[in-house]
C-alpha cells in the first residue's frame, strides 16, 4: 500500500485515500506536499455524483496525467488542471456516478485522477447527500501517520 491521507469532513464522515502514485506521481506528489489543507466543497452542477473545491491556486504545476473523463468508481479523488476553458483548478471526491464535463455544449474535461477511498464507500455517498441537499463543508486533508 502507497502513502495514505485521512479525509475529514466538518460535519461527519472520516475516510482514508490512497494516493496513486505509480498512475499520477506528479499530482500525488504536488497534494501530498501541500498537507495537510483545509478547503470547502460544494456539490458538483454538471458532473453527477460528486463534490468539489476550489483550491485557489495552491497546486498550479500539475501537468496532465492519469486522465480520464468516465469510469471512475466511486471514492474516487480528481483533480481538474485550469486552462483557457477553466480558469480554476478544481479537486473532485466522486460518490456515485461522475463524468467530469464542463457547462459548455459536448464539453467533457480530463481530469487526472490521483487517488482512491479505500473504506466506507456507503458513508462517502451520505456525505455527498449531505453536501447536495445540506450545502457546503469544510474538509481536512492530512496524511494518515
Amino acid at each position: 500500500m502507497g502513502r495514505i491521507m485521512e479525509i475529514e469532513f466538518e460535519k461527519g464522515g472520516l475516510f482514508t485515500a490512497e494516493l496513486l502514485d505509480a498512475e499520477a506521481p506528479n499530482t500525488c506528489e504536488t497534494i501530498w506536499n501541500h498537507l495537510p489543507v483545509d478547503l470547502v466543497f460544494y456539490h458538483s452542477i454538471v458532473s453527477g455524483q460528486a463534490i468539489l473545491t476550489n483550491p485557489k491556486g495552491i497546486l498550479g504545476t500539475i501537468q496532465p496525467e492519469n486522465q480520464r473523463v468516465s469510469g471512475t468508481p466511486p471514492g474516487t479523488l480528481a483533480f481538474l488542471i485550469k486552462d483557457y476553458i477553466f480558469p480554476n483548478e478544481q479537486i473532485y471526491i466522486a460518490y456515485g456516478i461522475f463524468v467530469s464535463r464542463g457547462l459548455l455544449h459536448q464539453n467533457n474535461q480530463p481530469v487526472n485522477i490521483f487517488a482512491q477511498v479505500t473504506d466506507n464507500l456507503e458513508a462517502l455517498k451520505e456525505v455527498g447527500q449531505r453536501v447536495l441537499h445540506k450545502g457546503d463543508e469544510r474538509v481536512t486533508f492530512r496524511k494518515k501517520s
